[in-house]
């Protein structure tokens, strides 16, 4: 028996494949959109691609369930709930899943979503009890998944199924069944997901904190405790893998773009995706393009600004990286991807076309500015929590993501407004949509607040 575990940055997502080498069998358990990996997988280990199987119909990633059946037969099973269109087989409680002398079991497990299941793993050969669940987005490693994601209506209700999902239908589960999650640290389906590949049930009972609670009434208020909101590309994922995905190679593929070809196409209303280095970004961008700078954090924040009416044209360090920037949008379901500049931010320049600049403030500098004017407005992007922890007096919360998603920022007729997050990440993506808004005079903390406390510069706290 073989488990393996594919990880997709950005998403922090997490695929799985189990394989019986018995019989050559491998299902593969929540894929992603682009399905390559899995094939040269099987195909690397002689192996075959048998089934394939999801635990619930997604909302932050478009699922590769249909695109890996339609390269390999292999049938598609879920849950008889989640109202999908498109062939497929339905799992109702208890149903098994044979993948050669192995069995997956559907386990129903409403709560982050009411379709969803987990799936056990048995090998009768072996033993009679589950060696393993893959627990989707019930349980993640310290967290389990949120109940919120189908709106305010359904929040309570899913939230009490949750509940009785964690207390009752898996109560019978060992202490020391494996658990191996659909997600890690970075994924917004869970409020403070853990860093761990893979946990215990036991562990989860001892120590996460939403087993803690006495009574259903405590967990529902616990549970929901200022959750952030869920980035706002959510809904429409939802609604896609409901109905079932494009096939990737239906897509445009994209092209070089020149000067005019650009300009033509933001006129027409396409949207800039500045993909470019952060150093990049400073010294010259193109106005009114939105940064969602390259690394891992680039589609959560393409995803906060969700532009899936508008084409898209990257801007790049390197014409080269324009597949893999694309593959990453796939991702996400933004499929209007019209292509790059050609030469990047150099040819634009060669134009005499208008950029704008960032200008970036080391601490010492960012708090003589601070110090020196009353009529500055001093904006903090990072999220409520890591806002908790302290930050600098005079300034005001505003979340990078809230801006992105187009929540209106009162910044009156200051005379500067300056921007400070965490490292300086979510600064230029804030600036970036102050200044398609018209907001001139924008200067930003030089490495966030981690620069800031380095400089051992002093820090304010909420009462």
């Amino acid at each position: 028996m073989i488990i393996d575990r594919v990880f997709t940055p950005g998403l922090a997502q997490v695929a799985y494949l189990v394989a019986d080498e018995r019989t050559g069998d491998v299902s593969v358990i929540d894929p992603r959109r682009d399905v390559q990996v899995y094939l040269d997988w099987a195909n690397e280990r002689n192996l075959r691609i048998s089934a394939i199987l999801e635990t619930h119909v997604h909302a932050d990633f478009v699922s590769g369930a249909l695109e890996l059946h339609n390269a390999t037969g292999a049938p598609i099973y879920s849950s008889q709930l989640g109202d999908q269109e498109f062939d497929h087989r339905r799992l109702q409680d208890g149903n098994r899943v044979s993948v050669g002398e192995l069995i997956l079991e559907a386990r129903w497990t409403p709560g982050h979503t009411p379709e969803h299941i987990v799936f056990l793993l048995f090998d009768p050969a072996s033993s009679e009890s589950p060696q393993a669940m893959f627990s989707g987005d019930l349980i993640f490693a310290g967290e389990v998944g949120r109940p919120d994601l189908l709106g305010a209506t359904h929040t309570e209700r899913l939230a009490r199924q949750l509940f009785q999902t964690l207390t009752h239908r898996i109560a019978d589960l060992p202490d020391d069944l494996v658990i191996y999650p659909g997600h890690t640290a970075g994924s917004a389906c869970g409020r403070k997901i853990g860093d761990a590949a893979a946990t215990t049930l036991g562990a989860e009972r001892q120590f996460t904190y939403a087993y803690q609670f006495d009574n259903e009434a405590d967990f529902v208020q616990g549970i929901m405790d200022e959750m952030p909101a869920p980035p706002p590309y959510y809904p429409r994922m939802k609604l896609v893998n409901r109905v079932g995905p494009d096939p990737i190679a239906s897509l445009p593929a994209g092209e070089a773009m020149t000067v005019d070809e650009v300009s033509a196409a933001v006129a027409a209303g396409a949207l800039i995706v500045d993909a470019r280095d952060e150093r990049s970004f400073d010294r010259a961008h193109i106005r009114g393009s939105f940064y969602a700078g390259s690394g891992v954090d680039f589609v959560a924040w393409v995803g906060w600004r969700a532009p899936y009416d508008q084409p898209i044209v990257l801007l790049l360090d390197r014409d080269e990286d324009y597949q893999a920037f694309q593959t990453e949008l796939h991702r996400i379901g933004i499929d209007a991807v019209a292509g790059y500049l050609d030469g990047g931010i150099d040819a634009w320049l060669d134009r005499g076309q208008p950029v704008d600049r960032l200008q970036a403030l080391s601490p010492e500098q960012f708090q003589s500015m601070l110090q020196a004017s009353d009529d500055v407005v001093l904006l903090d992007v990072r999220s409520r929590d890591e806002w908790k922890l302290g930050h600098i007096e005079r300034a005001r919360n505003e979340f990078a993501g809230d801006i992105s998603a187009g929540a209106e920022v009162e910044t009156g007729d200051a005379e500067i407004v300056m921007l400070t997050c965490a490292t300086g990440y979510r600064s230029r993506v804030a600036a970036s949509m102050l200044e398609s808004r018209g907001v001139a005079s924008l200067v930003q903390l030089d490495g966030g607040m981690d620069a800031w406390d380095a400089a051992g510069l002093p820090v304010a706290y909420d009462r």
